[in-house]
């Protein structure tokens, strides 16, 4: 897997997911490691219904942190990704510290991508999942290219010009099958009690969490595949 299996100008959904299957399946103890951390704030989320409302401030606690979590372990999960398409093998500390290295520009993305689909989404759902499709990939750029937090989001645009409605495919199917997943599993772990409903919805989440970003990651892949004719060795020299 050291080169793009894609010819130029091409872009298939279904070659998006089940690559991004197979390096979810490859990397699975690692990312899932990383993204179960990412989702331990919900437990907060999760604490917080059950305090008074003087207690509300641990739902900010959960969100910033959150925010923080997620913006390392989607590059920790995005070098490894990259590691794997090389024919390499996933070198957790060193994955570590390339998400490490891209903190503060990629804490920048996250940001300006929360605030920006926030405020569309309250003029109209539809604007917000506009901007979420054009962004798909704004961090994979960020980190990939060195790029500052603005100009992400706009080479995300640039490059998903021309495929958005596959890309808002893929996203939309993933939450449709993630939110019936969550659905099922919540009739099933219910009636085994509240503590053992909310570890288990965090566990599905962190499960979830490394196939979506493994997702957006071969996404991002792909585009400059078909846009630009690069493989991957060209993509990832950033990281040699």
């Amino acid at each position: 897997m050291t080169t793009a299996t894609l010819d130029a100008g091409d872009f298939r959904v279904g070659n998006v997911l089940s690559r991004s299957l197979a390096i979810s399946a490859a990397n699975f103890p690692f990312f899932f490691a990383v993204t179960f951390i990412i989702a331990l704030p919900n437990l907060i989320f999760a604490g917080q219904q059950t305090q008074p409302p003087s207690f509300q401030w641990s739902t900010v606690v959960a969100i910033l942190l959150g925010v923080v979590l997620n913006t390392i372990g989607q590059a920790v999960i995005l070098f490894g990704a990259f590691q794997q398409l090389r024919g390499q093998p996933l070198r957790a500390g060193e994955a570590l510290q390339k998400g490490l290295a891209r903190f503060f520009p990629i804490l920048g993305v996250a940001l300006l991508y929360g605030f920006g689909i926030a405020f569309a989404a309250i003029l109209l759902v539809v604007p917000g999942l506009i901007l979420a499709t054009m962004w798909a990939v704004a961090l994979p750029a960020c980190v990939v290219e060195e790029l500052r937090p603005a100009a992400s989001l706009g080479r995300s645009n640039d490059l998903t010009k021309g495929y958005r409605w596959k890309i808002f495919g893929i996203m939309a199917l993933l939450m449709i099958a993630s939110a019936i997943g969550s659905k099922l599993l919540a009739l099933v772990l219910v009636p085994a009690g509240v503590a053992v409903a909310t570890l288990g919805s965090v566990i599905w989440t962190a499960i979830w969490a490394v196939y979506w970003n493994c997702v957006l990651i071969m996404i991002y892949h792909d585009l400059r595949v078909a846009k630009e004719g690069v493989d991957t060795e060209q993509i990832a020299s950033i990281f040699d």
